[in-house]
C-alpha cells in the first residue's frame, strides 16, 4: 500500500496541495505516463509561442499585403494579447475544473482556428481575429503545464520542473527562425496553414494521450477544503495589495525584451542595421530567448543564495538596461558582439521573473495561484502597450519614404527613437524596486 506523507509546501502552494502523495517519479510505468503527460503540455506551449512571435518574421509582408504601416502591425500583434491577458486570472481555475488534457485539446484547437483566420485574412480586421482566437487558445498553456507537474509529480520537483517549463516556452520563441525558413520555402499564408497542421496535431495527441491523474481520498479533502474559498475573494485578496500591483508594473516593463523586441521588432531592426534577411535576424533574436531561458533558471538559485529576491530583480532591470543601452544606440557593432549583447541581455533579464515568486510570497496561501495569475495579465500589458507603441514611434518619425514594393522604409534613428521607450521602461522597472518589499522568507501565512 502506498504511504502518502503530509507536508507543508512553502511555495506553489496554489498548484500544488498542501497533503501530497510522494513516489518516485523517475521509474516505473506511471513515472513513464507522467513524462508523457507532460511531453504534452510542453509541446503545446512551445507550439503556441511560435504562433506568438510569428508577426515579427512576416512584418514585411504584412505591410505589403494589407497595405499598412508600423502602427498597423504592432496593433495586429498585440491583438494576440487582447484574449491572452484577461484570461490569465481564471486559467487556473478554468484547469482545475476541466483538467489538463480537455483545456489542452479544446486550447489547441482554437489555436487552429486562429491560424486559419490569420491566414485567409485579406484586411486589419480578420487578421485581428485570427490573432485574437490564437491568444485565447495560448492563454491556458503555462497554467496547464503547471496542473500536469502538480498532479503527476511530487511536490518538491515542482521549482525545477515549472522553471523548465518557462524554459520550453523560450524555446518555442527561438523557433522563430525554424518559422522564417518555411515562410522562405513557401510564403506567410501558407506558412500559417502548415502551422495549423501542427496545432491539429497537437490537438490530437493531447486528446489521445493525456491524462487527469486520479486523485487520491487525501488530495480530493484537501482540494475540497481549498476550493471552499470565493474565486472573488481571491481577486479581492491579491487586488487590494499595493505591493502586488508594483511587482506587477515591474514585470511588465522587464517583460519588453520578448514581446517588444524578440518578438517584433527585432527582426525588423537587425535586418535593416546589417542588411541581412529575417531568417538570419530571427536566428539572432533567438540568442534572447535562450538567454531568458537559462536566466530564469539561474534566478531562482541566485535569489536563494542571495537570500532575497528585490536585489535579484533590481540587478536584473540594471544589468538588461545597460545591454540593451549596447544594443540599441552602440554604432556599427559587430554582427557577433551584437548577438553576445542579444544572450546576456536575455540572461540578465531572466532575473526578472522572481516577479511571479515575490507575489506568492507577498499573498495568503491559499490564493497564491490567483496572484500568479494577477502577476501575469499585469506583466503581459507590456505587448498590448509596447508593441502598438513602438510602431506608432516608428511612424511618427518616419519620413514617408516607400520600397518598390510600396513598404515602408524605417531607418536605423527611427528604430532608435522607438527604443527609446524600451530604455525608459527599464529604468521604471528599477525605481519601482525602490518601493517594493522584501518578500525572502516573509511569506503571508492568512
Amino acid at each position: 500500500m502506498e504511504t502518502v506523507k503530509t507536508e507543508r509546501i512553502t511555495s506553489y502552494e496554489g498548484f500544488v496541495d498542501k497533503s501530497v502523495a510522494k513516489t518516485n517519479i523517475f521509474f516505473g510505468k506511471q513515472a513513464l505516463y507522467a513524462w508523457v503527460v507532460l511531453g504534452c503540455a510542453w509541446s503545446f506551449y512551445l507550439y503556441e509561442y511560435v504562433l506568438r512571435v510569428s508577426p515579427g518574421v512576416i512584418e514585411k509582408q504584412l505591410m505589403f499585403d494589407f497595405s499598412v504601416t508600423a502602427t498597423s502591425v504592432g496593433v495586429i500583434s498585440g491583438f494576440y494579447y487582447w484574449a491572452y491577458v484577461p484570461l490569465q486570472v481564471p486559467c487556473g481555475v478554468i484547469a482545475d475544473r476541466f483538467g489538463a488534457r480537455r483545456v489542452v485539446s479544446l486550447s489547441a484547437f482554437l489555436c487552429v482556428l486562429g491560424c486559419l483566420f490569420f491566414a485567409q485574412s485579406h484586411n486589419v480586421m480578420t487578421a485581428m481575429i485570427g490573432r485574437f482566437l490564437m491568444g485565447a487558445g495560448s492563454a491556458c498553456a503555462y497554467i496547464c503545464c503547471a496542473k500536469v507537474i502538480a498532479q503527476w509529480f511530487s511536490a518538491d520537483r515542482f521549482p525545477i520542473l515549472i522553471n523548465v517549463s518557462m524554459f520550453m516556452g523560450t524555446i518555442g520563441g527561438s523557433s522563430g527562425a525554424l518559422f522564417a525558413v518555411l515562410v522562405d520555402a513557401t510564403d506567410w499564408r501558407m506558412a500559417i496553414v502548415i502551422m495549423s497542421a501542427i496545432g491539429g496535431l497537437v490537438c490530437v495527441v493531447a486528446w489521445l494521450f493525456m491524462r487527469d491523474k486520479p486523485q487520491t481520498n487525501l488530495e480530493v479533502s484537501s482540494s475540497n477544503a481549498m476550493h471552499k474559498a470565493k474565486f472573488l475573494d481571491g481577486i479581492h485578496v491579491v487586488a487590494s495589495n499595493p505591493q502586488n500591483w508594483l511587482i506587477g508594473m515591474y514585470g511588465c516593463m522587464m517583460y519588453l525584451p520578448l514581446c517588444a523586441f524578440a518578438e517584433l521588432w527585432g527582426v525588423p531592426f537587425l535586418t535593416k542595421m546589417y542588411g541581412i534577411d529575417a531568417k538570419t535576424a530571427a536566428a539572432a533574436c533567438i540568442n534572447v530567448f535562450i538567454g531568458m531561458g537559462l536566466g530564469c533558471i539561474a534566478a531562482a538559485w541566485i535569489s536563494n543564495r542571495m537570500k532575497s529576491r528585490t536585489r535579484v530583480m533590481s540587478l536584473s532591470a540594471l544589468g538588461t538596461l545597460v545591454c540593451f543601452l549596447v544594443v540599441f544606440f552602440v554604432p556599427h557593432l559587430p554582427f557577433s558582439v551584437m548577438c553576445l549583447f542579444l544572450f546576456v541581455g536575455g540572461l540578465m533579464s531572466g532575473g526578472s521573473v522572481m516577479y511571479f515568486t515575490a507575489a506568492k510570497e507577498n499573498t495568503p496561501h491559499q490564493y497564491s495561484a490567483t496572484a500568479v495569475g494577477f502577476t501575469n495579465a499585469l506583466v503581459m500589458t507590456s505587448a498590448l502597450i509596447f508593441q502598438p507603441l513602438l510602431g506608432k514611434l516608428l511612424d511618427l518619425t518616419w519620413n514617408g519614404q516607400k520600397s518598390v514594393e510600396g513598404i515602408p522604409i524605417y531607418s536605423i534613428e527611427n528604430y532608435k527613437v522607438a527604443f527609446s521607450a524600451v530604455t525608459v521602461a527599464f529604468v521604471v522597472g528599477w525605481v519601482i524596486m525602490l518601493f517594493v518589499r522584501e518578500t525572502y522568507g516573509k511569506e503571508t501565512e492568512n
